[in-house]
Parts: structure tokens; C-alpha cells; sequence
């Protein structure tokens, strides 16, 4: 994914965070899971999750074009 490419994704994905914050909730929750999973030593799982999100939007933004 090119740099401007992945700037269009995230400020899609803020545009979506701000018009519908109740579709983000979960986000919260995976704090928790996120310094869990960090204090045991584990690899956190939220940057899989949301790398793959952040994907989905890029290919939404260019199937759109």
C-alpha cells in the first residue's frame, strides 16, 4: 500500500470513528486484551486486527474510485 494510499485509509477510518463511534466500541475493549496480552509476554494481537481493517478500507476506497 503506497503511503498516500494508507493516509486515505486512515482518515476514511477517523471519518467512520467520528460519524459512528457506537461501530468502534469493541476498540475500547481491546485495551484490555491489547496490555494483557503485552504483560505476558505475547506478541499483542491488535496490530494483526487492525492492520487487517485498515486494509479492508484502503480496498473499499479503491474499489470506489
Amino acid at each position: 500500500m503506497s503511503k498516500e494510499a494508507m493516509s486515505n485509509a486512515f482518515n476514511e477510518w477517523m471519518r467512520r470513528f467520528t460519524d459512528e463511534p457506537e461501530r468502534f466500541e469493541r476498540e475500547f475493549e481491546s485495551v484490555g486484551r491489547f496490555l494483557q496480552e503485552q504483560s505476558s509476554g505475547a506478541v499483542p494481537s491488535y496490530g494483526e486486527t487492525a492492520a487487517a481493517y485498515l486494509h479492508q478500507v484502503a480496498e473499499e476506497q479503491a474499489a470506489a474510485a
